[in-house]
């Protein structure tokens, strides 16, 4: 399950700005995941919730947006968004392509309560 080194990680940096700011509690995180990054939405909050236990995030909010996947075509430079793991041209019909977004992993905020 490697969600829970992700979940670590984004839970490191949202401790880190909790601590910036007088430790207050968190109480949103908000990240950005690109779709080509088989990552498992449900498998992620869960792994957020427990890692968060006994933290300055315990009991915070978990929002998790899909940032959908965009290739650009090698062949005649066309910009598509694969219906699946096929990435096929539309335009021209070529394979494969150079991932413009879908692997992202972003902490996209932090919320602190007052």
């Amino acid at each position: 399950m490697h969600e829970l080194s992700i979940v670590k990680r984004i839970l490191d940096m949202a401790i880190a700005v909790s601590v910036q700011h007088g430790a207050r509690p968190v109480e949103r995180v908000a990240v950005d995941v690109g779709a080509l990054r088989q990552i498992v939405p449900e498998t992620m909050s869960f792994a957020f919730e427990a890692a968060s236990r006994g933290t300055p995030a315990e009991g915070a909010a978990f929002e998790w947006t899909e940032v959908p996947s965009k290739i650009i075509c090698e062949s005649c430079e066309a910009v598509f968004c694969p219906p699946d793991v096929l990435w096929l041209c539309p335009e021209c019909g070529a394979g494969g392509g150079r991932i413009v977004h879908g692997n992202e992993l972003v902490l996209r905020s932090v919320t602190l309560r007052d």
